[in-house]
């Protein structure tokens, strides 16, 4: 992929200058995560027939990064994150019994701002808005004959996110966002709930359920992903 290596270079760089700079009124958060969903995936890429899957992510996972950033000042925040994931799996199909397989790697970029439209000392409710951007190497091999692409595409977002502190050590997250809508994907939708402890002054420790499904088409190649289950994450604040 042409433009994978300067994505995440790009992103990584962002994320370090954030978390060394001092601007005043600026917080910032740098979060690496751990996420071990189901994935459930529908591919009918080239002359090949269709060809699903439904498993953990522990049994066909070859390779993974994820990484995530805020920066936060009074209301306004702005965020984001990189996934990294290197996937493939023999799968079932007709009278293929288990000639089949499939292979993903790819790279999921976010970037999102927010604003909070209501808050108090406990509670914040912020609308947000960005993009995601997706880049995939995907194959399928049927019967030893092997179809791939090589699919990029850009969705623009919209979305909530609601954060409840409930003590001095705990806060309760909980996000949803829709997208897509034919600019690049057909359609795309994500939720999420969280609960973070705050370990250190600087050092949170969270762990939630993430979900995230999407839906693209182009011309007659499909690729239809549903990546579902908890994940654990570890923040720095600065």
């Amino acid at each position: 992929m042409k433009n994978r290596t300067f994505v995440a270079f790009s992103v990584v760089s962002a994320m370090a200058v954030a978390g060394t700079a001092r601007a005043e009124n600026w917080e910032y958060t740098i979060a690496p995560y751990f996420w071990g969903p189901e994935l459930r995936t529908s591919l009918d890429i080239g002359p090949n027939p269709p060809v699903d899957g439904d498993t953990s992510i522990f049994d066909i996972l070859d390779g993974a990064f994820l990484i995530a950033g805020e920066a936060r000042n009074g209301r306004w925040s702005i965020g984001g994150e990189f996934n990294f994931l290197k996937l493939s799996d023999d799968v079932r199909i007709g009278p293929f019994d288990s000639a089949a397989s499939w292979d993903l790697e790819g790279t999921m970029v976010t970037l999102a701002g927010s604003y909070a439209v209501y808050q108090n000392s406990n509670s914040r409710l912020e609308a947000l808005g960005g993009v995601r951007h997706w880049d995939l190497d995907v194959s399928t091999t049927v019967a030893r004959r092997t179809a791939s692409t090589n699919q990029s595409w850009t969705d623009p977002l919209v979305g909530a996110r609601f954060n409840h502190v409930v003590n001095d050590r705990w806060t309760l997250t909980g996000m949803g966002n829709i997208g897509g809508f034919d600019v690049g994907s057909k359609f795309q939708w994500e939720a999420l709930a969280q609960a973070s402890w705050k370990w250190t002054e600087t050092v949170r420790v969270a762990g939630g359920y993430r979900h995230l499904d999407v839906e693209f088409q182009e011309g007659r190649e499909v690729i239809d992903l549903i990546l579902t289950g908890p994940y654990v994450a570890l923040g720095f604040n600065f």
